[in-house]
């Protein structure tokens, strides 16, 4: 013996030669006598009568021993889950190796072999089945239990919700599935807070299936959140697709030059881009390689088709075209490699040349009738 005195613990009444385990152990002042107290963990045992030993270190031919009745006891982890999820269960304080029953909402749970070892302990796992949300519960029996009411555990089923595709395109439809709700209830479901569809309700069990279209929006992670008439809420996250489109390759104009005298109309054009949320186009035309600042009328978004028909003012211009998809991703620039011009002069530039012709024209005609008379005076 180590120390003043120490606590055994045995299935069976403890002598000299019974094997058993020490629980806990301590040392005393010398010369004082005291009162003393232990508290210590109770092992792990099977159903029944358990014996305790106080043994003294100067005195071990007296010790002092009573009974402890073990009794069973169940746990479960973890203790919230949705329907589908496994928990397991422990169960502790059983009689050794006889087969235990165990019930969920008093219906078998179709586990085999569930048998405690040596010292009334087992372990199963269970598949929660389809349920609806609050408390149910658990119960173990076994033969040789008497006079003990059946052990129980209580579990938490919360709702869930899954999306079919885990990965939709925008504009397409998709399935949100829910179980765990309470039964027979109107739900709604909200595609970043805003309802989607009319409100379908649950089955007997707390389960629904319900086919929505994605919303056409330009950011990438959203939220589906689905509450049904008693309050019970389940989220679902959603991320679609983050890669940007490959950037369009311009084609025309490239180092043209469109009429004369004014403004003229030019066609832009460029090569598509695909994308499976769908693809829109940017274009810019500017006299400046920084598209700073741009006239009225030259940049289109949201453009649908690869090419744009615009009505330009003479100059020398500068384009670029870029792709945005269905989650708002945007390609790179594409920058036409060569500027194009629009006409030597602006209408204005035309007006006033032919008002300064017409005036040198008057002048030259007036010139010439007035010699033409002087001659013939």
């Amino acid at each position: 013996m180590s120390g003043d005195y120490e606590v055994r613990w045995s299935k069976t009444p403890i002598t000299e030669e019974t094997e058993s385990t020490v629980v806990a152990s301590g040392e005393l002042e010398p010369g004082t006598t005291t009162d003393v107290v232990v508290s210590f963990t109770i092992p792990e045992a099977s159903y029944g009568t358990n014996y305790i030993q106080f043994r003294r270190a100067h005195r071990p031919e007296d010790p002092y021993g009573f009974v402890f009745n073990v009794r069973p006891d169940l746990e479960l982890s973890p203790k919230s889950v949705p329907p589908g999820a496994k928990v397991t269960v422990k169960g502790t304080g059983f009689p050794d190796e006889e087969e235990v029953e165990l019930s969920f909402d008093g219906e078998d749970t179709g586990l085999e072999g569930v048998t405690p070892n040596s010292v009334g302990t087992f372990t199963a796992k269970f598949t929660v089945p389809d349920a609806i949300a609050g408390k149910h519960e658990f119960k173990a029996a076994a033969e040789g239990m008497f006079g003990t009411d059946d052990p129980t555990a209580s579990l938490q089923v919360v709702p869930t919700i899954s999306l079919e595709p885990k990965l939709p395109e925008i504009n397409s439809e998709a399935t949100v599935t829910g179980c765990g709700f309470a039964a027979s209830s109107p739900v709604t479901i909200e595609y970043d807070d805003e309802a989607v569809v009319d409100s379908p309700k649950t089955d007997e069990l707390g389960k629904f299936a319900e086919t929505f279209t994605v919303p056409e929006t330009p950011e990438a992670s959203h939220e589906i959140t689905v509450t049904d008439g008693a309050g019970n809420t389940a989220t679902l996250s959603l991320s679609l697709e983050g890669e940007a489109p490959l950037a369009p390759g311009t084609i025309a104009p490239q180092a043209e030059r469109f009429g004369w005298f004014g403004s003229e109309m030019v066609t832009f054009s460029w090569s598509g881009v695909e994308d499976p949320s769908g693809v829109t186009y940017v274009l810019e035309i500017a006299d400046n390689l920084n598209f700073f600042p741009l006239a009225p009328g030259m940049r289109k978004a949201e453009l649908t088709q690869t090419t744009c028909l615009l009505n330009v003012e003479p100059g020398t211009y500068y384009w670029r075209v870029k792709a945005v998809d269905g989650a708002g991703n945007e390609s790179e620039w594409a920058l036409s490699p060569y500027a194009f011009k629009v006409g030597f002069f602006s209408i204005w530039y035309l007006i006033t040349g032919g008002l300064f012709f017409l005036i040198v024209f008057v002048l030259i005609i007036r010139a010439f009738f007035r010699r033409v008379t002087e001659y013939y005076k």
